[in-house]
């Protein structure tokens, strides 16, 4: 920006002459450009990119691990006053999964959480309300709830797990900020590409979709991620699922805090810049 230098009386100066404007001046109050638009579309580039190598990765080794027929079972909700008796039946038929709990639940079944971790289990976090208006309500509200429900794990058993999982899944609720958030903190966001719907079906129609999407997820060349709940109704009817994978040679592997996530793609809708 330039300004015109007004004549300095006795001093002969030129009234036509002009000179730059300071640049501190020619901005006014200073821009914080990182919450301009355009250093969040930089932001959004570099996490879509993230996000894209991620899933590769992951895809890499759910095909080799489909060519092993290995399947990753997956419990979320618990503790609850029914997991002694869901880890029972996974060891008698020799399986492993991975547990995704409520910070509150552990709190109120730590003997079972200590159960998981001493069994080889994995543990992984699934927040603390699983109110969808409470752990999405701001930018920082699942990464608030996250880092809560993993600090109530680690005092209950001093494991230090990166294993999370988002009420409902990473979409539609996970803005590209929250994402950003739980990624500097290291947390690995892990979804499903079977769901059980064992949640709402509650009864033996659950099994029957587990093993055709079992089946068909095969088929495509992935592992199966299956999305089940700590859950009286899936306990009852679990053993069905167990043994058609024994039956089939399935084995059963945890997830670990050095796997790529498997992570729903959010194909634009995640990265809205507002």
């Amino acid at each position: 920006m330039l300004i015109k230098v007004k004549s300095a009386e006795g001093h002969g100066a030129n009234p036509s002459m002009t000179m730059a404007q300071p640049i501190q001046e020619t901005l006014g109050e200073k821009h914080d450009f990182t919450s301009s638009k355009l250093n969040k579309s930089i932001r959004i580039k570099k996490e879509v990119e993230l996000e894209k190598q991620q899933q590769v990765e992951a895809l890499k080794q759910l095909h080799k691990d489909s060519e092993a027929k290995i399947v990753y079972l997956t419990f979320d909700d618990g503790p609850s006053p029914y997991t002694d008796q869901l880890l029972d039946l996974l060891n008698q038929y020799q399986m492993k999964a991975t547990f995704f709990m409520l910070g509150p639940e552990m709190k109120s079944y730590p003997a079972a959480v200590q159960r998981m971790v001493d069994e080889d289990f994995a543990v992984g976090m699934h927040g603390i309300t699983h109110e969808a208006e409470q752990i999405y309500q701001s930018p920082k509200a699942p990464l608030k709830e996250m880092l809560e429900s993993q600090k109530i794990l680690e005092d209950l058993t001093g494991i230090h797990s990166s294993l999370i999982r988002l009420p409902y899944g990473s979409i539609p609720y996970l803005t590209m900020d929250m994402r950003v958030h739980l990624d500097q903190q290291g947390f690995k966001i892990w979804d499903w590409n079977i769901d059980s719907e064992d949640w709402a079906l509650k009864d033996k129609r659950f099994v029957n979709k587990v093993i055709q999407a079992t089946a068909n997820v095969s088929k495509v060349g992935e592992a199966p991620i299956i999305l089940l709940h700590d859950k009286p109704e899936t306990i009852q009817h679990l053993p069905q699922i167990l043994q058609y994978l024994q039956k089939n040679n399935y084995q059963t592997r945890v997830l670990t805090n050095d796997q790529a996530p498997y992570t729903f793609q959010c194909n634009g809708r995640c990265y809205s810049i507002n």
